[in-house]
């Protein structure tokens, strides 16, 4: 009975120490993730620290224009294949991310371009793309800041709840103290006017570009890991798109037709930026005969992090098409693994019909109802998700029908002008 009993007490003894490892593991485990993500807050809250301290010693006078020096292109840019595919080719651009300045005489103009990541229908303001074009209106050369979103802002947030970031700073904190923040980081000395755009406008604007697929390619701009880097490689691919858009689509700008795309494009997005004031931006840097060269236009990653950064050429379509095979096949064994959960499939189409079909009902006697249902879609275009060319022409004009209806009930008859300019702005501008 006693070596029973002292048996029960060696096995006791030993599931009890069993159990003491098991919680020690955890702990030490659970430690130290916490203590590699705390580290990695310290190290963006001291780069960020530091972005603060080097702008103080900025020249932030209007007329002094910073921007990184050039290096020689010859040395700094290497051509390579993808060795996945060798249909991928790519440079290397060794100047991207780093710290080094050079000063230019003149006038900077600075315009922060955010792509906004609201779900469909949805008020919410993450900023997912973060850029800022710097046009130097007198020389006719443009510096393009890109910035990642989760890059280290202090919100207030304590740092291990992962708050004090760009992203969250455009949704939590506003767009006043967003911009602040672009330009701290960007090492500005101010924003002059910003442009914001969601989802669906992002997939229109590619779309007037001449890209076929704009999902596919707008899929390929957002992906972070699919193309073999992090998010600064995905926001210095977004800068390299808006730099060979601008190259390769200034002239549409220019001439007669010029005046029809700067106004359909400034509806198409939000902005405090007037025609008069594009259209002035637009006919300086036609006087400087830009571009006259691919160098005018560069694209730096702030804050500067020295990496080799992979340029790919957007205007070939045979690289883009490749480059959405790469992000295809990186992303099929994740949603294979995640196969017991699968992410809903939205039916854009069908929601749209859907939330026009309860506007009508509503149209004879609640105008307000109306509204509150259409306008956040409208505010984001959501048509622009619908493939089917006809369809989307039928389903805007209806929401522009409904609107202009129930603002014309509510004795609102500016927001109901308005809504049939944009309308047919649009029209214009895909034209």
């Amino acid at each position: 009975m006693k070596k029973k009993k002292k048996t029960y007490i060696i096995i006791a003894t030993l599931f009890t120490l069993f159990l003491i490892a098991c919680v020690l593991y955890t702990y030490s485990h659970t430690k130290k993730n916490e203590n590699k993500f705390i580290k990695t807050q310290k190290i963006q809250k001291e780069i960020a620290q530091e972005s603060t301290k080097e702008k103080d010693k900025i020249d932030t006078n209007f007329l002094k224009a910073a921007t990184v020096a050039e290096s020689d292109t010859s040395e700094e840019f290497i051509r390579v294949s993808d060795r996945k595919n060798e249909d991928a080719e790519y440079t290397i651009d060794k100047t991207a991310g780093t710290a080094a300045k050079t000063v230019f005489s003149g006038r900077r103009i600075n315009i922060a371009i955010t792509g906004i990541d609201g779900r469909l229908g949805s008020p919410s303001r993450h900023a997912d793309a973060n850029h800022v074009i710097s046009i130097l209106v007198d020389s006719g050369e443009m510096e393009i800041t890109s910035i990642p979103r989760d890059t280290y802002c202090d919100l207030g947030y304590d740092d291990s709840t992962g708050l004090n970031k760009l992203t969250i700073c455009r949704s939590n904190k506003g767009r006043k103290k967003y911009l602040a923040e672009v330009a701290r980081i960007a090492r500005l000395d101010r924003i002059h006017y910003y442009v914001e755009f969601g989802f669906s406008q992002a997939m229109g604007i590619i779309e007037w570009l001449g890209y076929k697929d704009p999902a596919n390619t707008l899929q390929v701009l957002r992906s972070r890991k699919g193309l073999g880097g992090d998010d600064y490689q995905r926001c210095y691919n977004q800068g390299q798109f808006i730099r060979q858009a601008i190259l390769s689509h200034f002239d549409k700008l220019t001439g007669i037709s010029g005046a029809i795309f700067i106004r359909g494009g400034l509806f198409f997005v939000e902005t405090n930026m007037t025609y008069d004031i594009a259209a002035d931006i637009v006919k300086k840097l036609e006087a400087q005969h830009f571009p006259q060269s691919k160098e005018v236009v560069a694209v730096r990653v702030r804050p500067p992090i020295n990496l080799n950064y992979k340029l790919y050429d957007f205007t070939d379509q045979n690289i883009v098409d490749n480059m959405v095979k790469k992000v295809e096949n990186f992303n099929k064994p994740r949603f294979d693994k995640d196969i017991e959960a699968p992410q809903p499939t939205v039916n854009v189409e069908k929601r749209l019909n859907s939330v026009i079909e309860q506007a009508i009902k509503d149209s004879a006697s609640r105008p307000t109802q109306v509204i509150n249902k259409l306008s956040p879609y409208f505010e984001q275009r959501a048509w622009y998700q619908v493939k089917n060319r006809h369809a989307r022409d039928r389903i805007r004009d209806q929401f522009g029908i409904l609107l202009h209806s129930a603002y014309s009930k509510k004795n609102k008859p500016h927001e109901a002008e308005n809504i049939m300019t944009i309308i047919n702005s649009e029209k214009q501008l895909f034209q």
